[in-house]
């Protein structure tokens, strides 16, 4: 009887790939499944938290998912191995910021040490949580922006316009 764990649904997706690899079809789906899984973790991570407080929230989770794999789930196997291979795909994520992100920390924590001087506790949160007006550019407005009508001046004699792609016709 195969071993469960959270990549063993993987399995059978993954066993002829892993004969020919030479290899357990179980550590395969744990290889493969374990960066799946630990990438969408990290998904809402980076949505709702700044760049920051995702990379310390990276080391506190990565870092709890190796220890209960290496003390807890110590000799069980398949959950012991996908532990740790979630635990070290998330903590392997404060390896690698893009410039964009370390320009983001930086401001991260000048935010953290201007709120702790002033003692304004927005900024202090707004240095680990995403401000809510950032998500105004991921989600669209509700509903569709009304047409506007232009109004011709008075005595401007009346034209029809077609649009076509890329050319306007005046009649």
């Amino acid at each position: 009887m195969p071993q469960l764990g959270p990549t063993s649904m993987m399995d059978p997706f993954v066993e002829g790939w892993a004969k020919e690899a030479g290899m357990e079809t179980g550590t395969l789906s744990s290889i493969l499944g374990g960066n799946i899984i630990g990438g969408l973790i990290e998904i809402p991570m980076d949505m709702f938290l700044t760049p920051l407080a995702s990379k310390i929230m990276s080391f506190i989770l990565g870092g709890a998912g190796l220890l209960l794999g290496t003390y807890t789930f110590k000799g069980q196997g398949r959950v012991q191995l996908d532990t740790m291979q979630i635990g070290s795909r998330i903590i392997t994520e404060i390896l690698d910021p893009s410039p964009s992100q370390i320009k983001e920390i930086q401001q991260n924590v000048g935010n953290l040490i201007d709120g702790v001087a002033q003692g304004r506790w927005d900024k202090i949160a707004y240095s680990f949580f995403r401000n809510p007006r950032e998500f105004t550019g991921l989600v669209g407005p509700q509903q569709p922006p009304a047409e506007k009508t232009q109004e011709k001046p008075a005595g401007t004699p009346k034209t029809e316009e077609t649009q076509q792609p890329g050319i306007i016709i005046r009649l």
